[in-house]
């Protein structure tokens, strides 16, 4: 890749040197001087990349954890839900780096590319065999539902339909992200590593106990 290339002294230098001999001469190369490195596009691209630091999201969930009513005194917060009952899931407190977009512009070998961190699908993993993709999902509004049936998240959630041998889960949250680039003439796309974070839950079973009435007996 052929370009102008200019030789600038150091001003200690010049300070030795009669005024006028200080000026930089460009001139045209092939092939860059010793010593002197140049990126294609993509090259740069993929350089600036690498200076992301991206991040897992912060967990936002119903059931939220806590210590509950009926737990012994000294216990550790947790999450705790039941068979059938919604669980909602969102991103809580997003930032450019958790959740993007984080962008940077820099001049790699010779080329100016600006690159723009973005994130593909969030994947929720529920620890029983269900996977939801959605985006930031909708974060819980305890005052709007106070005093109300349990709703699903308009957005993204869940139910668990069984619980398990000690009823923990771990719930996974997996983000998937793409760099964005675009520099000397060209763009193009950089998939990056996946970020993952995950809490547990615990579920349990709801039981019910149906009542026979007497014949004759309307109090039932």
């Amino acid at each position: 890749m052929g370009a102008f290339y200019s030789c600038d002294p150091l001003p200690s230098f010049c300070a030795s040197v009669p005024v006028g001999a200080c000026f930089g001469i460009s001139q045209w190369l092939d092939a860059p001087p010793p010593g002197i490195q140049r990126y294609t596009p993509a090259q740069a691209a993929g350089k600036l990349a690498k200076t992301f630091v991206l991040t897992a999201i912060e967990i936002g969930m119903v059931p939220e954890q806590k210590v509950h009513t009926d737990d012994p005194a000294g216990t550790a917060a947790y999450r705790r839900t039941w068979v059938g009952i919604p669980v909602w899931l969102w991103v809580n407190n997003p930032t450019p780096t958790s959740w993007g977009p984080e962008s940077r512009t820099a001049t790699l070998g010779g080329v100016t590319v600006t690159a723009t961190a973005k994130v593909q699908s969030l994947t929720w993993n529920s620890g029983d065999g269900q996977n939801v993709t959605c985006g930031a999902g909708t974060p819980f509004n305890a005052v709007a539902y106070a005093n109300t049936a349990a709703v699903d998240s308009p957005t993204c959630g869940l139910r668990y339909q069984h619980t398990s041998k000690g009823g923990t889960f771990t719930v996974s949250a997996t983000t998937n992200w793409v760099v964005e680039w675009s520099g000397g003439g060209q763009t193009g796309n950089i998939q990056m590593p996946t970020t993952s974070t995950s809490t547990t839950l615990r579920v349990g079973e709801l039981q019910s106990v149906n009542v026979v009435a007497p014949a004759g007996d309307t109090n039932h």
